[in-house]
């Protein structure tokens, strides 16, 4: 009695805000990512168009990076199972993107920012799956754990958009933001050297206990189900980079733009604030009903982004609300099929289950931005996001009539 006394009283000391330590250095890992990655994405746009670029070209760079790192992420999860190690993928990762992404805002086209996003991306795509698995092995309760990382990785997110936008006022130009995002990228390599690696065999009782045994530990056909259909839900996702442009439209006056990465910050703080809630709930009544509002809450914003509006006071809060419904967006879908990959996946197969969950992302969005971008400047803005508006809703029937409880039970028996 006095011993379990005593490890409950260890296990509780290991806590930080409801998460284990390595949770939490991993949080730090990706709030400092996170600062750094959000002072180049809220000025990004406007950067590539500075040099010369479109709505096409931003959707080709977003098409095509976003690509890369999911089928990255694919092929890296099923690596790091088969040799049984995930950190140094993970120190690699955030090491490539951190010391890379700084050297866009010297880029004097958009083909260079391709390269240099491409890089970026690709240490993105080598560390996420791993990261993942690592995540999950060191959880107690997986929708918590993700939801707490998504919070931190968010919170530095918040402050890379403040930053930018401080920037701004200060009249620092879009090249001297970008290249100062080095300095929080160093401090984030710093931080996941002192993570531990984790042997899935060598998983303590007290973590077993709440994981469960899995039963199966193979990566079975209504897994690959699963996957695909969240893929689906992926391509019909809106990039943040759209959102960004289409709200110079709906800003009072010209001059104003210093405004959008502080709505690009707004959107974060609600995700941040949300990512913890919606994890919770995940874990009690199921991830399937928090990603159907989330995918709700998004058709909704893009039904507004695709009204043409009249600049006024009245404009400017409804960009401002479709911000913060993006930012309830993100933290509704994001972590929440992380988990669901968790649930679904043995515990030795995790880092396999996250790679084919990327590289389904990957391949079936890698078309998304340039569909996107070449609706946009080929026609209207109206025409693209009524386009995204009846691809998510079809996505959403076909989400919404997936027996998931189903595939869930097959994969237990």
């Amino acid at each position: 009695m006095t011993k379990d006394i005593e490890t409950g009283e260890k296990n509780k000391e290991k806590l930080i805000l409801g998460v284990s330590v390595p949770i939490f250095l991993m949080g730090l890992v990706s709030f400092f990512t996170d600062i750094s990655s959000e002072m180049i994405t809220s000025i990004l746009p406007f950067f590539i168009i500075s040099i010369g670029g479109t709505a096409l070209t931003l959707g080709i760079i977003s098409g095509i990076t976003t690509a890369l790192s999911n089928v990255l992420k694919g092929f890296s999860g099923w690596l790091s199972d088969k040799i049984n190690k995930r950190k140094p993928f993970v120190v690699a990762g955030y090491a490539i993107s951190n010391l890379s992404k700084p050297f866009i805002g010297f880029s004097p086209s958009w083909e260079y920012v391709l390269g240099l996003k491409a890089t970026d991306r690709f240490g993105k795509g080598l560390r996420t799956s791993a990261r993942d698995t690592m995540i999950s092995y060191h959880a107690v309760e997986k929708g918590k754990a993700f939801g707490m990382h998504r919070a931190m990785d968010t919170l530095g997110a918040v402050i890379g958009s403040l930053l930018a936008t401080l920037f701004l006022i200060w009249a620092w130009s879009y090249s001297q933001i970008i290249f100062f995002s080095i300095f929080p990228g160093l401090c984030a390599i710093v931080f996941i050297l002192i993570v531990k690696d984790v042997d899935p065999n060598k998983i303590d009782e007290t973590k077993l206990k709440f994981y469960g045994q899995p039963k199966v530990d193979e990566i079975d056909k209504s897994f690959i189900k699963l996957i695909i259909i969240l893929g689906v839900i992926e391509f019909a996702s809106l990039d943040i980079a759209f959102l960004q442009i289409r709200s110079k439209d709906f800003l009072i006056m010209p001059g104003m733009e210093f405004l959008i990465p502080l709505l690009f910050l707004l959107s974060n703080v609600v995700y941040m604030v949300f990512s913890p809630i919606t994890g919770n709930l995940s874990d009690k009544i199921g991830r399937k009903p928090v990603i159907m509002v989330g995918l709700t809450v998004l058709l909704v914003s893009c039904i507004i982004l695709a009204i043409p509006m009249v600049v006024s006071w009245f404009s400017l809060i409804m960009i401002v609300i479709v911000y913060v419904m993006f930012g309830f967006y993100l933290a509704s879908v994001d972590p929440i099929s992380r988990a669901y990959i968790a649930d679904l996946a043995g515990k030795n197969k995790r880092g396999r289950a996250y790679g084919y969950y990327y590289l389904s992302v990957g391949l079936i969005s890698m078309a998304e931005g340039i569909i996107f971008g070449l609706i946009y400047d080929s026609f209207s803005f109206l025409v693209a996001f009524i386009y995204v508006s009846v691809l998510l809703i079809a996505c959403m029937i076909v989400f919404a009539t997936t027996d998931f409880a189903r595939i869930l039970q097959k994969s237990e028996d």
